[in-house]
């Protein structure tokens, strides 16, 4: 049942995308949306998925939002109440990240040519949940994340539990793909552990 609602959302996107594109074509030269229309969004969908696949086919992430708001001069869709749940090339377990608000635009640079850039933000959870009861859960005000390179990024706050503990740090680079997290300190604040008492028995 699941399946089917997420081929309707994408079919139901598939449709929107070519009729804005159509219309659009129709549209005469110079022809501009009106001064009330312009900053409006060209695309608003409800419950909206997004699914990437990689290029042999198996499943990269999947993000859900309650809202998306899709804004065409810019290239930007904005996204309320994101889910994203990413799949491990590796075969660990997922992780489920979810935020109140974010957004998907395209970034290029030197080093890492053109891609996608979901930017979440406000009360961000990252989870990743191993079957024998081990697991990393992580709290942070906003994100970057990259799906291409599976690779997340943030210079705010940071709070990780684990089953072995709490740890605390000012930034954050993570290879979600390999499960390394590389964590930052500064002069005011450094990297604090706590770890669980159980752990020395």
């Amino acid at each position: 049942m699941a399946s089917i609602a997420i081929w309707i959302t994408t079919a139901a996107l598939v449709v929107a995308i070519v009729l804005f594109i159509v219309t659009s074509k129709d549209r005469p030269p110079g022809a501009e949306l009106p001064a009330a229309l312009a900053d409006s969004p060209d695309l608003h969908m409800a419950q909206a998925t997004i699914v990437q696949y990689r290029e042999d086919g198996t499943l990269s992430y999947r993000l859900i939002a309650s809202e998306l708001r899709h804004f065409d001069e810019s290239a930007t869709a904005q996204l309320q109440d994101a889910d994203l749940h990413v799949i491990n090339e590796a075969g660990d377990p997922p992780w489920d990240i979810t935020a109140r608000y974010g957004s998907i635009n395209r970034q290029t640079s030197p080093d890492e040519g053109t891609q996608d850039v979901v930017h979440l933000r406000d009360q961000v959870k990252m989870e990743q949940r191993y079957p024998d009861g081990r697991f990393v859960r992580l709290e942070t005000p906003a994100i970057y994340y990259y799906p291409e390179r599976q690779y997340a990024e943030t210079s705010r706050d940071v709070m990780i539990d684990t089953d072995v503990g709490r740890t605390r740090a000012v930034g954050l680079e993570g290879e979600l793909q390999k499960g390394l997290l590389r964590l930052f300190s500064n002069d005011e604040e450094r990297v604090h552990t706590i770890v669980l008492r159980s752990q020395f028995r």
